[in-house]
Parts: C-alpha cells; structure tokens; sequence
C-alpha cells in the first residue's frame, strides 16, 4: 500500500527539481565568471585553513622574527620602559653622529624593583662638545615620546642622569672640554665570563656555518620541528657546541601569536605536555638543555611549567628560562625539583641594526665584568653575526666568553 502523500509532496510533484534548476543556471554562466568564482573559492577556504589549524606547519621567518619581538617585550612594564629609554639614546645619538660604535658601556649593575631585578648602567657617551646640546635637545624629546615619566637631569658637565618614576636607571659620562681628542677610557679590568645562546636554530644552514665558526663556545638552540635541524645539529656536534632544545610555548595573544609547531598550551594536561617533552628531547639528539620559545603565557602557568619541568629533569636536562615574562615560574618550579637552572640576562638583537645589537653586546660584558657572569640569548640574524664579529674584535679581554655549562647555577 502506497503512503498518502503531504500536501507539500503533491506540490513539489509538479515543480521542477531543485537540482535541475541548479544544472540549468550553472550551465548557462559564461566561462569567465567560473575563473573568477574559483579563485575566490580558493582564497576563502586557504583563510579558512590558516585560522583552523594554527600551529600546523613551519611558521614563515617574519612571522618568527615579529613573534620574537612581540615576545620580549612581556618582561614586565619596567623593564620594557628601560629598553625604550635604551631606545631613546640610540636614535639621540644617531641624530648627531652616524657612528656610534664608539659608545661605551662603563659598568652595568643589577638593582631591585618592587622584588625584581633591573639593570642600572653607566654609559660613555662619544659626544664632542659640538654634539652636546643637539644631542640633549632630540634625547629630551625621544623621552618624552618613549617614556613619559623618564626624568633626565645633568648635576654637572660631565655626568648625566636619568631615571623613572624618581628610579636611577642611567648615568650618561659626557667628556669635558679637555678630552675631546683623548683616547676612549677602558673599563676597569675584572674577571668576567659570559655566555651566548643563539636561539631559533635549525633552519639556516649556511648562518648555523657561520656561527659555529666563530672562535667561542656559542651555543646552538634547535627547534625541533625545524626544517634543517639535523645538518645543524651535525655543524654544531662537529665544532663542539653544546646544544638545546627550543621549545615552543603558549605566548600572551595566542593564537593570533603563533609560537609554532607542537607548542606547550596551558590547556594541555600533564601527559600532553610531558609527551612533548619527550618528543622534543628525541628529534634534538645530543641536546644537553632546554629553553624556552615565546612562553609569555606557559611559563607563568604553575601546573603547566611543574609537568614540563619535571620531565626536563627525568631525561637529565637543564633548564634556561629566557624571561620572555616577568612573572615566570621557573626559577621557583626548577628549584622545587632540584632541577639545574640558568636564566637569560640580556636579548641582544630586539632591535636588528649593527650598532644596537653591540650596545646590547656591551651591557652583557659590563654585566659579566662586575657580576662576575652574565648570559646573552641573540637570534639568528646577519646583523647579529656581525655584531657579534665586531665585538670579539675589541671586547674587554678581562671578559671571556665560556660555554653556558661553565657558569654558577643561579
């Protein structure tokens, strides 16, 4: 027996199909107007793929470069206000002196902020007494731009300070008339060992070639997803480098921020975040340590760093905390394992340009000078190379540069 049929079935039997209708109206549309649609097809399902599957594939270098950046300057308000008035010097000094390789970083001392550490430093400024007042005029207004409440004052003619919110952070030595054509002072001789750790390693052969020929112990941190880790991992083994692991973690402003392939999430449980631990310890052979890859966001999360952490241990690693926040837990979760521990103290290349990055080279010198050690973290640019060239050129030789193993656990 046949089922009674609805009304809507008896009307739909006397109109055309909806499939036919549609065969009819794409068969009558020109050639050209099937190109076009296509190519928007296309484009929409590639955003729609990029925004689906983050963390899927290598990450672009811009983008890496931009995530970097974006990365150090979560080290915490304070800090950040430091680099912008580091910022504000180099552009002064660029304003009436095209080089300013001459620049001198006296001493570099650690001080306390509300619990945490800054750095005050005493820098010898390369001015004539030509130099002096243009100078002064674009530095006041490079602060007040940069950083509002940076304070800048001259007690005299040869020394000028300035500070944040009524906090020392800089002391700019001026010379007097008198040492206009004199030789630039060297730095009181101290002992002083300093580390380098270059990281996003793995996919640049020919600068993983250059860097390992550099006469000092730099070490070589691989991601383990990059493209060409394993010709640099043989490039560093053969120069006898030591090597870590750079591993991805959640950043603040994931997932527009992409920290990369195989990244801990603060979503993860214990067992997905130690089992890519472990993956990683297994695709870098031979790493020694590990250290972190953005983790702005993970390495402030307690349970997340605890899991990763205590797995770092089991397979008798160390740990680098590259502070890309201040309110990491590393320091405190390495401790609580008893796990070998060692954390960054100055980024070299956040601004790539020569004469920057050496700045940077010399605060890490002064730093290893009066501290005694000092560890410096730089990323795999041309700009770095060169710097880094440079200063072995002329650093103070009461500074040695020593593998990271070398240094006191902090």
């Amino acid at each position: 027996m046949c089922a009674k049929q609805t009304d809507d079935e008896r009307a739909g039997s006397h109109r055309p199909a909806f499939s036919s209708v549609l065969t009819d109206l794409f068969r009558s549309l020109p050639v050209g107007v099937w190109i076009a649609l296509a190519l928007v097809l296309g484009v929409l399902i590639g955003v729609f793929a990029a925004r689906q599957l983050p963390g899927r594939g290598p990450t672009p270098p811009q983008a890496q470069q931009a995530n970097a950046t974006y990365e150090e300057y979560r080290a915490g308000e304070f800090e950040n206000r430091i680099k912008l008035v580091d910022s504000a010097l180099f552009r002064s000094l660029r304003s009436v002196k095209p080089e300013v390789d001459r620049l001198q970083v006296q001493a570099v001392e650690g001080r306390d902020h509300l619990g945490r550490e800054y750095l005050h430093q005493i820098i010898r400024l390369p001015l004539t007494p030509a130099d002096k007042v243009v100078f002064v005029r674009h530095l006041s207004k490079e602060l007040a731009i940069l950083v509002p409440g940076a304070q800048f004052s001259q007690p005299s003619a040869t020394q000028w300070d300035i500070a944040i919110d009524g906090l020392p952070t800089h002391r700019l030595l001026v010379p007097a008339e008198a040492e206009k054509t004199a030789k630039p002072e060297r730095p009181q001789a101290g002992k002083g060992h300093l580390a380098f750790i270059i990281d996003d390693m793995g996919e640049d052969v020919g600068f993983a070639k250059n860097l390992a020929a550099l006469d000092v112990p730099v070490a070589f941190s691989i991601w383990p997803d990059s493209a060409n880790r394993e010709a640099v991992l043989k490039i560093a083994k053969a120069h006898n480098r030591e090597i870590l692991i750079h591993l991805p973690m959640q950043p603040k402003g994931y997932p527009k921020v992409e920290p990369g392939k195989h990244a801990l999430l603060v979503t993860m449980t214990a067992e997905q975040i130690q089992a890519d631990v472990r993956r990683a310890v297994e695709r870098v052979p031979g790493a020694i340590g590990l250290n972190n890859h953005m983790g702005s966001q993970f390495t402030e999360n307690v349970f997340g760093m605890h899991a990763a952490l205590s797995t770092v241990k089991d397979k008798g690693l160390f740990f680098l905390d590259s502070r890309t926040t201040a309110e990491t837990v590393g320091e405190r979760e390495a401790k609580r394992l008893g796990l070998r521990f060692y954390k960054r103290d100055v980024f070299l290349d956040n601004e790539q340009n020569v004469s920057a990055i050496l700045l940077q080279l010399r605060k890490a010198e002064a730093l290893a000078r009066s501290r005694g050690y000092a560890i410096a973290i730089g990323h795999p640019h041309h700009e770095t190379l060169l710097a880094l060239r440079q200063w072995l050129k002329d650093k103070d030789n009461s500074v040695s540069v020593v593998p990271l193993t070398s240094l006191p656990i902090r």
